[in-house]
C-alpha cells in the first residue's frame, strides 16, 4: 500500500511534534513509537509555536510530564496517561521533562468520536492494554498489510476509551455547578472549527442567554473577561496562519474579521508585544 504524501507523513508529523521516533505511515494510520524530545533549539521553539492539528491524535504518556495547551486549555499529563484529541484543534506543548517518552497514533480520522480532548489517567491494567493495542497494531502493520485488520483495532482501542471516558467523565459533570457548565459550554463553542464572530453578543446568543450573564460568569468562573478569551484565540488562530501559511498579512487579517491590515497588526502588537511580521520571522521573544 502505497504512503500518503500530504498529512500523514513522518517528516510533517515529526515536525509538528518537534521529537523522535520510530515511524509507520500509511493512508490509514501513523504510528510514532517511542517518541523523545529533541534538544536541538529549532525543535524546542516547535514545541511551543501553536500548531493546527488537522488530524485525529491519540497520546500514550509512557515516562516523564507533559503539558499540552488545547485550544488555550492546559492538559497536564504524566506517566500512565491518554490524551485523546480529535481532528480540528489548536495545540502547543508548554512543557515537557527531560524523561519524557510517549508513543502517539494519528488517524485520517478518529473512527469513534470524541467531541473534544480528553485527558484519560488510568489505573495501570487500564494503560497497559492500551499500550498492548499499540504494540499489536505496530506489528501487524509491519506485516503483509490488511485494511480491515487495522480499522477493527482502532475502533476496537477507540470502543475502549470512550468507555473509560464515559465512566470518569460521567463522574465529573455530575458535579459541574451552573456556572461550571456555562464555561464548558462557552469554552466548546470557542473551540468550533468555524469560530462564531468575536463578540460577547454572539457567544451569549450560542447559549441562549444574556451578554451580562455570560460575562459575569465566564469572568467568575475563569477570572478573565470574554474578550480576554475571545482574543486569545483569535491571536492564536493569527499565530498558526502566520507560521504555517503563505497568506499575506492583509489576507489573515481579512479571514479573521479585521477591517484592515493595520488594525490587525495593532491588536496582534497589543496582545503579543511583536508585529505580525516580526513573529513570522521568529522574532518573537518579548525583549525587557
Amino acid at each position: 500500500m502505497s504512503t500518503k504524501t500530504c498529512l500523514l507523513r513522518p517528516s510533517f508529523l515529526l515536525q509538528q511534534t518537534g521529537m523522535s521516533s520510530e515511524v509507520y505511515v500509511s493512508e490509514d494510520i501513523a504510528i510514532l513509537h517511542s517518541l523523545q524530545p529533541l534538544k536541538h533549539t529549532s525543535s524546542v521553539d516547535m514545541l511551543h509555536t501553536p500548531q493546527y492539528v488537522e488530524l485525529g491524535r491519540i497520546v500514550l504518556v509512557t515516562s516523564g510530564t507533559a503539558t499540552y495547551q488545547i485550544n488555550l486549555l492546559p492538559f497536564e499529563t504524566q506517566a500512565g496517561d491518554v490524551l485523546v484529541i480529535p481532528q480540528h484543534n489548536y495545540i502547543s506543548i508548554t512543557s515537557l521533562s527531560d524523561d519524557y517518552e510517549g508513543q502517539m497514533l494519528s488517524f485520517g480520522r478518529l473512527p469513534i468520536d470524541f467531541e473534544k480532548c480528553a485527558r484519560l489517567r488510568l489505573q495501570v491494567d487500564d494503560f497497559q492494554r492500551m499500550q498492548h493495542y499499540v504494540d499489536l497494531l505496530w506489528e501487524i502493520v509491519h506485516r503483509p498489510y490488511d485494511r480491515q485488520t487495522v480499522e477493527h483495532l482502532e475502533t476496537a482501542l477507540l470502543y475502549d476509551l470512550k468507555l473509560l471516558h464515559a465512566h470518569q467523565s460521567g463522574e465529573s459533570s455530575a458535579k459541574l455547578s451552573r456556572g461550571q457548565r456555562i464555561l464548558q459550554q462557552f469554552l466548546d463553542a470557542l473551540g468550533r472549527k468555524d469560530p462564531l464572530p468575536r463578540n460577547i453578543k454572539a457567544y451569549a446568543d450560542h447559549l441562549c442567554i444574556t451578554p451580562n450573564h455570560l460575562s459575569s460568569v465566564i469572568r467568575e468562573q475563569s477570572g478573565r473577561s470574554v474578550m480576554d478569551w475571545l482574543n486569545a484565540h483569535c491571536i492564536l488562530r493569527a499565530q498558526v496562519l502566520l507560521r504555517h501559511t503563505n497568506l499575506s498579512i492583509y489576507e489573515i487579517a481579512d479571514s479573521l474579521g479585521f477591517q484592515s491590515a493595520t488594525f490587525f497588526t495593532r491588536f496582534f502588537h497589543r496582545e503579543t508585544g511583536v508585529t505580525p511580521k516580526k513573529y513570522r520571522a521568529g522574532k518573537d521573544r518579548k525583549t525587557d
